[in-house]
């Protein structure tokens, strides 16, 4: 494809992803402007090492190479006959990533973290379906067998259960995905038929996920019908682990070393400030 073809592409994609008017412009004008943009973009995670290249770039280069990769993407959309509204449901987490880096540190552009993270995006293996995104994946415990270290614990039943290397799908839960219980039972109905569609040769045998959200101490400090609580029961805990990295980074922003630090701008907030060992991290399942 010549630069001209590629850069005509981006147009409709850039529209699809819905920036602010001015940060498109200037995403589109730096490419432009550099005519060999779009090779580098294409080697932006061709790393096998995870040291990809996108990550020794500025923020707003970073940016600008996510977004070098959506007409491709979008192509792959095309081609598999996927929705039109799950290939813009999907990408949006690139607009809603460049936010949050925006109001956290007032600059345009995606931190390391968050371009790691896209390569789930751009590789073709994420997708978000109604209220949550889902990542086909193969069934991985956190423990001795399965990372080299006894981070979680597993029965020998749970493993017999669900073996490691089954087809499961990883749900992933974005900053402000909408809990409502109705709206979770549509999505995990959607998603069903979504992967047994477009996804026929993998037989996936459950959801899974990995989070904050169900650590069982949120019920000693959430109220009966919080959404976060009703979004537990939906789930078989298998493994907890009382590690608070994930939860203080979603509810906090990061960790602090004071707790007079925190700030206390949410109820969940003020909630969770004076029982920190409310928090940790565990392992859901749900038969597919």
């Amino acid at each position: 494809m010549t630069i001209a073809a590629a850069f005509e592409a981006l147009e409709p994609a850039m529209a699809d992803l819905a920036l602010p008017e001015e940060i498109t412009r200037q995403i589109l004008a730096y490419v432009r402007t550099r005519p060999n943009f779009f090779g580098m973009a294409s080697k932006a995670y061709a790393a096998e090492d995870g040291k990809f290249d996108i990550l020794r770039r500025k923020p707003f280069t970073r940016l600008a190479m996510i977004c070098a990769l959506l007409p491709g993407l979008r192509q792959r959309f095309v081609d598999a006959g996927m929705p039109g509204q799950v290939w813009l449901d999907s990408i949006d987490d690139v607009r809603l990533r460049a936010r949050l880096y925006f109001e956290k540190t007032g600059k345009l552009g995606l931190s390391k973290k968050d371009a790691r993270w896209l390569r789930h995006l751009m590789g073709f293996k994420l997708f978000k379906i109604g209220s949550l995104q889902f990542q086909p994946f193969e069934m991985l415990y956190l423990d001795k067998e399965g990372i080299g270290e006894d981070f979680m614990r597993f029965t020998e039943a749970q493993k017999l259960r669900l073996p490691a290397g089954t087809p499961v799908l990883n749900t992933h839960i974005q900053h402000g995905a909408d809990l409502d219980p109705e709206a979770l039972q549509a999505t995990f109905a959607q998603a069903r038929d979504f992967f047994r569609r477009y996804f026929p040769s993998q037989d996936f045998k459950a959801f899974i996920t990995y989070t904050w959200l169900l650590f069982p101490g949120l019920n000693k400090v959430l109220p009966a019908e919080s959404k976060i609580l009703r979004f537990a029961e939906m789930w078989d805990v298998v493994s907890v682990v009382d590690d608070k990295t994930q939860a203080l980074e979603r509810i906090f922003g990061r960790r602090r070393r004071r707790k007079a630090d925190y700030p206390q701008e949410s109820s969940l907030q003020r909630t969770v400030i004076e029982r920190m060992d409310a928090l940790g991290y565990a392992l859901g399942v749900m038969r597919f």
